[in-house]
């Protein structure tokens, strides 16, 4: 069996895995980092986009890939363990392309009435990123 580590994804409303994986892949602000077992000590921000990991759902099965959506959070890399608290966190299964193409739309729309207010700007981008996120995750753009 390929070396493992305790992976947690939390956000306020639920733990949404909780379990082994082999690797953990999450956009940070300053790209993508990968989290394998006995990663250096490891503390990022993160930014909306796709979280991957291949998990191990029954301990001696195959691995399996888990593929997320997640807004802003943070990651926490330990030798022995993952954590990643983000504020949502969506299956493909739960998501709304109209809905997703929807808040896309509105985000941009209150972007560009945002002109010259830089923290309303960064909030809209980070709607914008996490709808695109969503999109992705279905295969739609």
């Amino acid at each position: 069996m390929a070396s493992s580590l305790p992976f947690k994804l939390v956000t306020p409303t639920e733990v949404v895995f909780e379990g082994n994986a082999e690797l953990v892949i999450a956009v940070t602000t300053e790209g993508e980092e990968g989290i394998l077992p006995h990663h250096a000590p490891f503390l990022a921000a993160l930014r909306p986009g796709i979280l991957r990991a291949n998990v191990l759902r029954d301990g001696d099965g195959p691995a399996s890939r888990l593929e997320l959506a997640t807004s802003e959070g943070f990651m926490q890399a330990l030798p022995d363990r993952v954590t990643v608290l983000v504020d949502e966190a969506v299956r493909f299964e739960d998501v709304v392309v109209a809905e997703a193409r929807q808040e896309l739309n509105d985000a941009t729309e209150r972007q560009k009435a945002a002109a010259g207010d830089a923290t309303a700007h960064a909030r809209e981008q980070a709607i914008i990123d996490f709808a695109n996120a969503k999109l992705r995750l279905t295969g739609h753009r």
